[in-house]
C-alpha cells in the first residue's frame, strides 16, 4: 500500500511540460521540460539516472528534426526540437521511453 501511494506522489509533483514555441513565419520549436532527473524501476526498485543525450538522440532520428538540450537552473533538462511535434513527442515519451505515464504529461496549446 505504501509504494501505491509513492507512486501517485509521485506523478503529481513531477509533471512533464510540452509546449509549442513560436520562432519566425511558420517554423517553431517543440520543448519538453520538467522531465525527472531520476526513474525508479517497477519491478527492482533500484534508482537510475536518466540519460537526457540518449532520448534526445532517439527523438531526433524518430522524427528527422534537430534538437538541443538546455540545462536551465529552475527547470532542469529542457529538450528542444525543430517543428511542432508535440503529440508525437508525447507519444514517443510515453510509449516508446516508458519513464513517464500519460497522466504525468501535460500538452500546452492543444
Amino acid at each position: 500500500m505504501d509504494v501505491m501511494l509513492e507512486g501517485k506522489d509521485d506523478a503529481k509533483g513531477s509533471k512533464v511540460h510540452i509546449r509549442m514555441q513560436q520562432r519566425n513565419g511558420r517554423k517553431s520549436w517543440t520543448t519538453v521540460a520538467g522531465f525527472p532527473d531520476q526513474v525508479r524501476l517497477p519491478k527492482s526498485g533500484k534508482v537510475l539516472q536518466v540519460d537526457f543525450e540518449k532520448i534526445l538522440r532517439a527523438l531526433k532520428k524518430t522524427f528527422k528534426t534537430n534538437g538541443v538540450l538546455i540545462k536551465d537552473p529552475d527547470h532542469g533538462s529542457v529538450m528542444q526540437l525543430q517543428g511542432d511535434i508535440r503529440k508525437e513527442v508525447a507519444e514517443f515519451l510515453i510509449e516508446v521511453t516508458a519513464i513517464i505515464t500519460k497522466d504525468q504529461v501535460m500538452i500546452h496549446g492543444s
